[in-house]
């Protein structure tokens, strides 16, 4: 059984667990997947009401689903994973629910959410974890010594993300940036009004992909919005011809899996980010795009891009290449599956 906080909406949920479920079939192993919140009630904690009544009943509701699928875990699988935690709040009580029920447990994160709550516990009794990158692993390593840590990176479907049409003649370039409201709140909006500064003197677009309630801000900082669909998700990051990733220092974006990047590289398009943690394992400088260690800089690389003949596509075919052969579901299924029969086999 997979916990997930989300369902297929969620981000994390969406790459780390669900897009593995067919793909480990082939594998020998089933994936029930059961996330805490149903889609209705993530939609509207995403889109800004975290205390609607219906996001508030389905919370309710899901804390019970929690508890008896505790009680009945041991008679129904071989395995528990475990991605981020076993419920939105409460965790020390729903942890310690599914700690008893005796099973094996690889616990899974790509972010650094101990820096939000405690998982400690968790990851003492499992017998393995999977995580996003380097800086994750050397948390386990300290926290949980006998808890066996392998790096899986979060990773996309190459089938699916393809390489975007080349630059037609005379087009206006677009920059993009794709992400929650709450990376947006804390990340780009700070940054934002310089990289449209940049984007218009060199007469390109800055383009934002999120959820509704940070449309208000992106057009006041003179961007253009674009409403976050699973559906049009691919599609509108073909659009893009630069993507961009800033970020700003402390323990959890150390923590954080460069996503975004991997996302601009499937669509074969460069990328300039904050050089932060997982950033770098992503952009190799100067060959799939740019890192930039501070704001200015950053606006600096851009513009250089901007200028740039070919707006960086060789770099963004390179950075193609690169998911390919290493942030890819293919290069990271077989890793996973043995992962998982390793953990049920103890």
């Amino acid at each position: 059984m997979a916990l997930t906080p989300y369902p297929l909406g969620g981000p994390s949920s969406r790459y780390r667990v669900y897009a593995f479920q067919e793909p480990l079939k082939v594998n020998g192993v089933q994936l029930d997947i059961q996330p805490f919140l149903t889609p209705q009630a993530f939609s509207l904690r995403m889109n800004g009401l975290p205390n609607h009544p219906l996001v508030l009943a389905d919370i309710a509701a899901a804390a019970l689903r929690r508890i008896r699928q505790a009680q009945t875990s041991r008679r129904r699988y071989d395995l528990l994973y475990i991605h981020r935690q076993t419920a939105p709040s409460q965790h020390a009580y729903f942890d310690k629910l599914f700690l008893q029920t005796g099973l094996p447990i690889v616990f899974d994160m790509d972010d650094a959410v101990f820096s939000q709550y405690s998982i400690t516990s968790l990851l003492q009794g499992s017998v393995a974890a999977t995580v996003g990158n380097r800086h994750l692993a050397e948390y386990v390593g300290l926290s949980a010594p006998s808890t066996t840590v392998t790096i899986i990176p979060t990773v996309v479907d190459t089938r699916y993300y393809t390489v975007r049409p080349a630059l037609k003649p005379k087009a206006r370039p677009v920059v993009g940036w794709i992400g929650t409201g709450s990376t947006f709140r804390r990340y780009l909006l700070p940054v934002l009004p310089g990289l449209v500064r940049v984007c218009r003197e060199a007469g390109a677009e800055f383009r934002v992909i999120a959820s509704t309630d940070v449309r208000q801000q992106t057009v006041m900082a003179g961007a253009a919005y674009v409403p976050w669909s699973l559906l049009t998700e691919v599609q509108e990051l073909q659009s893009f011809d630069i993507g961009v990733m800033p970020l700003s220092d402390d323990e959890f974006v150390r923590g954080k899996c460069a996503f975004k990047l991997i996302q601009y590289g499937a669509v074969g398009i460069p990328s300039v980010g904050t050089d932060i943690g997982a950033n770098g394992d992503v952009i190799r400088h100067g060959v799939t795009g740019y890192l930039a260690p501070d704001a200015q800089n950053f606006e600096q690389r851009l513009a250089a891009l901007l200028s740039s003949d070919d707006l960086g596509r060789s770099m963004g075919l390179a950075a193609r290449r690169l998911i390919e052969e290493q942030f890819s579901l293919h290069s990271q299924t077989g890793r996973m599956a043995q992962v998982l029969h390793e953990a049920a086999g103890r």
